[in-house]
Parts: structure tokens; C-alpha cells; sequence
């Protein structure tokens, strides 16, 4: 369960971080592996689904599932146990456009610094720095987004992209499933 949770905290920190970057277009719609290796732990795997500004990220422990949805359109966010057919109820959060389309302008504001093959996809490969802090990214030529990123404390990385359209239902919460109140945070005196 704690590393459930830890992997939706790096997954949300991950997309926080990324969100001035851009690292999807609005319109993209595809599918695939995700790898996250937070620096000095072990590999975290899950799936991603995407389709505009919804995103669906699965997760798996060795004794639970962990579904996340993100409605930017509906203002929320559904974090799902299918296991115990529970979901929380979040509102939506975010410092900007969460997936919008690397472009030409983010490229010249980017240091190129060579091409390497990724999933199996050439891309050119830029650095970022923003606030004293250095990102790496990683463009296909034929997808408008990164497919992996490195960061000071992590790795992501897309495997196994599929493009395509993705049924609507994966971005809406089950059927039967029992709205659990949302967690509160204790603040220590």
C-alpha cells in the first residue's frame, strides 16, 4: 500500500513538474508501459492512458491496484481501489495546461544536445533548465511529446506507445464502486 501511494505522489509530482515543459498535445491520444525510477529507489511500473487533457494512470503491488483519473474537464480527480471497488473523490489541481504540444518554440528555448534511440523511436534529445534545475528530455520525430524525462530526483519513461483512440470509458469511474470520504491530513501542534 505505501509504495501505491508513493507511486501516485511521484506520478502527480511528475505531471506538476512537467506541466511548464508541455509534454503532449491536446489532441494525442495513445496508450503505454510507464517506467518511473525515483532516484535511489526501486523501478516503479504502471500503464498511462491518454486522451487530450484525461489521463488514466494503473498501478499494481504485489497485493493491490491503484487506479488514478484525472478530469481536468470535470475539475477532479478519482484515485480507484478495484480490489475493495472503492474510489476517492479529489478535486483537480494543477499550475497549468497539463498536456499541451512540444513545439519549435520550446525546442529553441531548449538546449539540443544530440539523437538517441528510446522505446525503440529515434528522438533528439534536449535539455531544460528552469529555476536552476536541469531537466532531460527526450522528442520523438513523429510524436509531440517526451517519452522519457530525467530530472534530479527521477526517470520516466514510455514503453510500448500505442497511438490510437481510447474507448471513452476508461476515463469514468466503474460502475458499483463506493464514493470513500476524501483523507485529511493531520497537522501536528
Amino acid at each position: 500500500m505505501r509504495r501505491m501511494v508513493i507511486f501516485s505522489v511521484v506520478f502527480s509530482v511528475s505531471l506538476a513538474t512537467l506541466a511548464p515543459l508541455g509534454i503532449a498535445q491536446a489532441t494525442v491520444e495513445f496508450s503505454a508501459d510507464m517506467v518511473i525510477v525515483p532516484k535511489g529507489e526501486e523501478p516503479m511500473r504502471g500503464k498511462i492512458f491518454v486522451s487530450g487533457d484525461k489521463i488514466r494512470q494503473e498501478t499494481a503491488d504485489e497485493d493491490e491496484t491503484q487506479v488514478m483519473i484525472i478530469r481536468p474537464d470535470k475539475k477532479v480527480t478519482w484515485m480507484i481501489t478495484p480490489e475493495e471497488k472503492t474510489y476517492t473523490e479529489l478535486p483537480y489541481q494543477s499550475p497549468g495546461k497539463t498536456f499541451e504540444e512540444w513545439t519549435a518554440e520550446k525546442a529553441k528555448n531548449a538546449k539540443f544536445i544530440g539523437e538517441e534511440n528510446v522505446s525503440g523511436m529515434p528522438c533528439k534529445k534536449y535539455v531544460v533548465v528552469e529555476n536552476g534545475e536541469k531537466t532531460v528530455l527526450w522528442i520523438p520525430g513523429e510524436l509531440p511529446f517526451p517519452i522519457k524525462i530525467e530530472d534530479p530526483e527521477m526517470v520516466m519513461e514510455y514503453k510500448n506507445i500505442k497511438l490510437g483512440q481510447l474507448d471513452d470509458s476508461l476515463f469514468e469511474l466503474p460502475a458499483g464502486y463506493e464514493k470513500m470520504p476524501e483523507p485529511t491530513v493531520s497537522q501536528k501542534k
